[in-house]
Order: C-alpha cells, then sequence, then structure tokens
C-alpha cells in the first residue's frame, strides 16, 4: 500500500518538473530555498513514482524537522523504512504521527499491514475493524479488502468470502472485490452458491459488467453452457474492452462442440485486438475440429511464429500432417514439439508412431523406451513398442513388453488385446481364438486395439467371424 500520487492535474507535470529542478538546484548550489509542506510532498511523490526511492527518503529526512508536525511526512517514511524492513523505525513514525493526528486512517492502515506482514494477525485485524467504525463510506472497501488479504493468508476463506460480499454490498461495481469474487468461486468450486449472488447484483446494477463476467464464470463452472455464453456476450456487449472476455467466450464454444460459433467470435475479438498465440492456436483447434486441416495448420504456424517455444502447437501441426497421412512432415512437427518438451508424454507417443511409419525403428524403440521410464504406468509406450518389435518380426519380445506392461499398468485391456493380435500373427489360432472371445467378454468397447495394433488383422475372417457372432448373441 502506499500514498504516493501527485494532487496536481496531469496539465500541471511541468510545474512538477519544475518544482523538482529547483529543489536540485538548490541542493547542488546549496541554496537556502524555502519550500512549503505542499511542494515538498510533491517532490517527494516525484521521485517515488520514478524509482528514485532513496531521493524521496533524502527529501523526508530534510524536510521532517522543519515540518515536525506532518502527519503525511512521518507517514511516508514509515512506509520507506517499511519497504527497507527497518520495521521498528517504521512503527515509530506511526506512533509518533498517531500523537499529533489520531483520526489519520492511512496510519491504521499501514499499521495492519506491518503486523500482517510480521505475522501479527490478531492485532492486524483488530486494527482494521477499528478502521471500520472510524473510515468514511468511501475507504470502507480498501479496509475489506486488506481484511481480505489477512485471512488469505491464514487460510480462512469463509471470512475472506464474507468480506467480499460485505464490500459489494458497500460498492457493487468496485473492480478489485469483484475480481476477488471470482477468484475465490473458481479456488473453491463454490459455483452454485453465488449465481444469486450475482443475479441480484446485476438486477440492481444491469451495467455492471464484472457482475455478468462473473455470473458466465460460476454457469460455466457447474456446465451451464448456454446460460454461461449469454453472460459472456452481456458482459461483452456492456464492455468490449476486455480481450479475456472475448477469448473466454470462444473456448466456451470450443469445448461444446459449437467451434464455428468460437471462430465467429474470435473474429469480434481480432477486429478489436491484436491477435496473440493463444488466440491463433484456438483458431487452429476450431478449424481442425470442422475439418479445415490447411487452415488449422496455418493458424498454428502463426502460433508458433508468435511463441516459438510453443510446443502443443507443434504437436497439432504434426497431428494436421498425419491425419493427411504425410508422416516425414508429421515426424519433424512432432520431434520439435518433444524437443521443447521433453517429458510430455503424448508428444513421446506421437514421435515414436511418425518414427515407425517412415522407417525409423531405432528412432521409435528409443523414444518407447524412455517414455516407459518416465511414465511407467501408462500403457500407450508398452503398446507402440510392442507393435514396433512386432512389426520387425520380433515377436518373442514384443510379447515380453506387452507381458511386463500388464503387470505394470492401471489399463491392460489394450495390452491384452495387442498380445491377442500376436496369437494371430503367428498364426497360433485356437489360443487367438480364445483369448478374443474372453477379451471380448471384458471389455468388447476396446476390441478395436487389436487392428490398431496390426491392421492387417481386420481382413481376417477368422477375426471378422467371432466379432460378428458376439454381437449378434447380445
Amino acid at each position: 500500500m502506499d500514498n504516493f500520487e501527485f494532487n496536481e492535474d496531469e496539465n500541471d507535470d511541468f510545474d512538477i518538473l519544475g518544482l523538482v529542478e529547483k529543489y536540485e538546484d538548490a541542493i547542488k548550489n546549496a541554496h537556502a530555498t524555502f519550500f512549503d509542506l505542499d511542494d515538498v510532498e510533491n517532490i517527494i511523490d516525484y521521485y517515488f513514482q520514478m524509482g528514485r526511492r532513496d531521493d524521496a527518503l533524502a527529501v523526508i529526512d530534510k524536510y521532517i524537522n522543519q515540518y515536525p508536525f506532518s502527519v503525511e511526512l512521518l507517514t511516508k517514511k514509515a512506509l520507506f523504512l517499511y519497504g527497507q524492513k527497518r520495521i521498528d523505525e517504521a512503527l515509530q513514525n506511526l506512533e509518533i504521527a498517531e500523537i499529533y493526528e489520531p483520526s489519520h486512517t492511512y496510519i491504521y492502515f499501514l499499521r495492519a499491514e506491518i503486523y500482517a506482514y510480521l505475522s501479527r494477525y490478531d492485532e492486524a485485524i483488530e486494527i482494521l475493524h477499528y478502521l471500520l467504525t472510524i473510515v468514511q463510506k468511501i475507504e470502507i472497501v480498501d479496509v475489506y479488502m486488506q481484511l481480505c488479504d489477512i485471512y488469505e493468508d491464514i487460510g480462512n476463506l469463509d471470512k475472506v468470502y464474507e468480506c467480499i460480499v460485505e464490500s459489494l454490498k458497500i460498492d457493487p461495481l468496485d473492480e478489485e472485490a469483484l475480481n476477488r469474487l471470482n477468484y475465490y468461486i473458481e479456488s473453491t468450486g463454490n459455483f452454485e452458491d453465488n449465481i444469486s449472488l450475482h443475479k441480484q447484483m446485476i438486477d440492481e446494477h444491469p451495467f455492471n459488467y464484472l457482475a455478468w463476467y462473473n455470473l458466465a464464470c460460476t454457469y460455466r463452472g457447474i456446465d451451464d453452457y448456454e446460460n454461461a455464453a449469454e453472460a459472456y456476450e452481456f458482459a461483452i456487449a456492456i464492455n468490449d474492452n476486455e480481450d479475456y472476455f472475448f477469448q473466454e467466450l470462444a473456448e466456451l464454444h470450443y469445448k461444446n462442440n459449437a467451434p464455428q460459433k468460437a471462430l465467429d467470435v474470435l473474429k469480434d475479438m481480432c477486429e478489436l485486438f491484436e491477435a496473440d498465440d493463444e488466440v491463433y492456436f484456438l483458431q487452429g483447434k476450431c478449424n481442425e475440429a470442422l475439418g479445415k486441416i490447411k487452415m488449422a495448420r496455418y493458424c498454428y504456424r502463426k502460433a508458433v511464429h508468435e511463441n516459438p517455444a510453443m510446443s502443443e502447437a507443434y504437436f497439432r501441426i504434426g497431428e494436421t500432417y498425419k491425419n493427411e497421412g504425410l508422416w516425414e512432415q508429421a515426424y519433424k512437427a512432432f520431434q520439435k514439439a518433444s524437443e521443447l518438451e521433453k517429458e510430455q508424454y503424448e508428444f513421446c507417443l506421437a514421435m515414436a508412431e511418425a518414427a515407425l511409419e517412415i522407417g525409423e525403428h531405432e528412432v521409435a524403440v528409443d523414444v518407447c523406451e524412455s517414455a516407459i521410464d518416465i511414465f511407467t504406468n501408462r500403457f500407450e509406450a508398452y503398446f507402440i513398442l510392442g507393435k514396433i518389435m512386432s512389426t520387425y518380426n520380433d515377436n518373442t519380445n514384443a510379447r515380453l513388453v506387452l507381458e511386463s506392461g500388464i503387470e505394470t499398468c492401471k489399463s491392460t485391456i489394450e495390452l491384452k488385446y495387442a498380445l491377442c493380435a500376436i496369437s494371430f500373427i503367428e498364426n497360433k489360432l485356437i489360443e487367438g481364438e480364445t483369448m478374443l472371445r474372453c477379451l471380448l467378454d471384458e471389455d468388447y468397447n476396446k476390441h478395436d486395439s487389436l487392428f490398431d495394433f496390426c491392421s492387417d488383422l481386420e481382413s481376417n475372417i477368422q477375426i471378422i467371424k467371432i466379432i460378428s457372432d458376439f454381437q449378434f448373441s447380445k
């Protein structure tokens, strides 16, 4: 907290600069120039805002003896001393200031902040509750916000919420309180209880755009897509100067399988704001969902142009090439994504798959083995590694890999289907049929894993008949 603000309007900047120049000239030439208290305070404020805090403190020290009863100088000095962690001296200056002007509220604000820094929370809270009884209405919200800081520090979220609600009763349009309410709701997941609170604020102040925004986030939190989208639209209609309103609405549409609506929102957004990597990336995902693969790839490339470290965009570029069967290009994109984020499991698997498709057998094996080392309880790397070995007619080691995965992983049905596939590949037809019937009983929906492991089995008449008979019997 600080109380360093110029009293003058912006049009008076020349006078402030002239005042500072006059002061510096007096210091340089040792002139005995008189400055009244307002001039001194403005010089201090100027240095503070310019980041010249040592110079500001030097002015205070020079003139505090000339104006020993100035509470403003005493509190400014206390704030500087607190910033330097000279706590005892800061508190001493506040005690002196309180003697001269016991009703000066900033004394109590700063003392409460210092006590909170010292973890003397009960004393800080007591001071702030006293402040609530003496401050003017316009400062009550500030008191509640400082109380919020303390209650957050001690982890009392119920009190945080209580202070936010009380402050909004005083000023339903206060941006800090509304933002903190949104953060509280998102952190606690207490969505439903706050819908009526925001509706009440909106009833009283229909153009309260942050209340509309909070309401949108609250509906989003309970997966009420329609009402969330409508609330976002009201927030944007009232205030279209916040780019994140547009982006969150677009993301909401995308997640609810409405990619064209998302693109429409992003188009409106880009007419008002310059697109960044996140916007281009979202445009890419929407176009990809619409089947516009080349446009999606163009958007992802725009994203990595803006942010060359955006590994997820390189991954999506690889996926677009993969969908077109362009495995060489897909491999390069997956490789770049993996270089940027070495321990991303999905990137490892994609790179291994692409490496296998272009005949980079050793690379595919190395990537899968690395993925298994890092993510020991995930089945996919075992599945792909087994597939690689089987593709190169090493079914003995493929079985060992798959059996190891079955012992280790949480989800194993896919690996069991892969073992079943190997039985058919090796012409162990009775063994394969027995396994397949058991697996279909265990989880029919995962039977495509058989064909993911070996696409040639899709034309195996025996397998097709077993699956068809199973479906008919059900």
